[in-house]
């Protein structure tokens, strides 16, 4: 089987940076004996003494990437990520090491940067597809597709000083994806723009890949990246750390991002607090359904949140109400409410429990909102809005091993069906 030829070379690739340059006569002179002494890589500072003034961005980073993949880039802020498509890019220049590109770029770093203010949008459909290379004549048949795409008809002859960010960035990412590009660098672009906008564009970048296009996108969003791209390449400190599957790499960098954010968290109680106070949690604890503390857990296990409340008057039968919470999307999972029968009048102090035999939830990370109220659900006594955080990890399975089809649709949680197949339908005449 014949190898796809690569769009994207590079081979030990390092890029590095100059900082903390001297900013007093006293630093500048330090500095300039430490340059005679042989400490060219350091910058002298009156307050802070001594600071390495290199910055490594990117440390011997070898990847090849072959035509028509999609390929995401992942990692905490300041791995590298946007250095490294600012080298491809040709943005920037690597210290050492090579990169090699093959057809023409189109770098999605900062949507609408050519445009000008003070121009009409139709006057910077032409200005930005411009720069990306094309000529007039090809902006007039492609001048339609940008304007409907973009959804911008009613402002297109309006100044772009006027237009709001979400309208600026759907331009410029319209004038982007329809300038022939060969290879599309996308950087967190997404993060801008409405729900319907950013399934376009990842249903623009998809058909590009469809049509043999490259497409490297870096962004924090993991269903985003799974959805698109068919391998991560996983950045950390300058390096890459893993590439492979989607799923999988996304399991690995999840799991390890969900056990320090919850090896991490604060006793959620003391903050994000409302509520008149009659009545409110003095503790909240997540165990399994053996006791044990649980805040990482798999997907269908048991979780049993374990309240203590203080109660500082008498209560006639409060509403105790727990919520889940997808920390990336905030969307409400699942509600559980107590009823007047689960909890009678209470007075100092108590304990509830509330059980989920079997969470059918997907590999992310998820956080409790709590509250009390009164039997009438009019007065709200205590409210907790970000309380104790949990996860569930995929188990080695990765993440798209849950969804039954890994697209768009495959949600929060993870219900059980089945298709049965009942046969030819009956000829329309026969119906009647």
């Amino acid at each position: 089987m014949a190898t796809a030829p690569l769009a994207i070379q590079l081979a030990h690739v390092s890029k590095r940076y100059r900082t903390g340059r001297s900013r007093t006569i006293v630093d500048l002179v330090a500095s300039n004996l430490d340059r005679l002494r042989g400490r060219a890589a350091e910058v002298h500072s009156a307050t802070r003494g001594r600071i390495d003034a290199t910055i490594h961005a990117l440390r011997d980073v070898s990847l090849d990437v072959p035509q028509g993949s999609g390929v995401g880039i992942i990692g905490r802020n300041g791995a590298g990520k946007t250095t490294l498509l600012k080298l491809i890019s040709r943005v920037t220049w690597p210290t050492s090491g090579s990169v090699r590109v093959a057809g023409h770029v189109v770098s999605l770093i900062e949507l609408g940067a050519g445009f000008h203010p003070e121009l009409t949008g139709r006057e910077n459909v032409y200005l930005g597809a411009g720069l990306f290379g094309l000529t007039r004549r090809e902006i007039d048949r492609q001048f339609d597709a940008i304007v409907q795409f973009a959804d911008v008809e009613r402002l297109i002859d309006t100044p772009m000083k006027r237009y709001s960010s979400g309208l600026y960035a759907r331009l410029g990412f319209a004038v982007a994806i329809f300038s022939r590009p060969d290879i599309v660098l996308v950087d967190e672009v997404l993060a801008v723009g409405d729900a319907a906008f950013r399934r376009r564009a990842l249903e623009a970048l998809r058909r590009l890949i469809a049509e043999g296009k490259t497409v490297l996108f870096i962004s924090h969003d993991m269903w985003n990246v799974r959805r698109l791209c068919s391998q991560i390449v996983w950045m950390a400190e300058g390096r890459v750390r893993a590439v492979g599957p989607a799923g999988d790499i996304a399991e690995r960098y999840m799991d390890e991002v969900n056990l320090e954010a919850l090896a991490n968290q604060s006793n959620a109680l003391q903050s994000h607090r409302g509520g008149t106070g009659e009545i409110r949690y003095a503790s909240v604890d997540l165990v399994d359904a053996a006791g044990r503390p649980a805040s990482m857990l798999a997907p269908g296990d048991a979780l049993v949140v374990r309240a203590a409340y203080r109660a500082d008057q008498p209560i006639d039968r409060p509403v105790f109400e727990i919520a889940i919470i997808d920390v990336d999307t905030g969307l409400v999972v699942t509600t559980a409410k107590s009823t007047r029968s689960d909890v009678p009048p209470v007075i100092g102090d108590g304990v509830i429990e509330c059980r989920f035999p079997r969470l059918p939830l997907r590999p992310r990370q998820y956080v409790l909102r709590l509250s009390i109220t009164d039997r009438h659900q009019l007065a709200s006594y205590d409210v907790v809005t970000a309380g104790p955080r949990f996860a569930v990890s995929g188990q080695g399975r990765g993440v798209d091993g849950l969804a039954p089809t890994g697209d768009d649709d495959d949600g929060l949680v993870s219900v059980t069906y089945e298709f049965v197949h009942l046969g030819a339908a009956a000829p329309a005449a026969e119906r009647a």
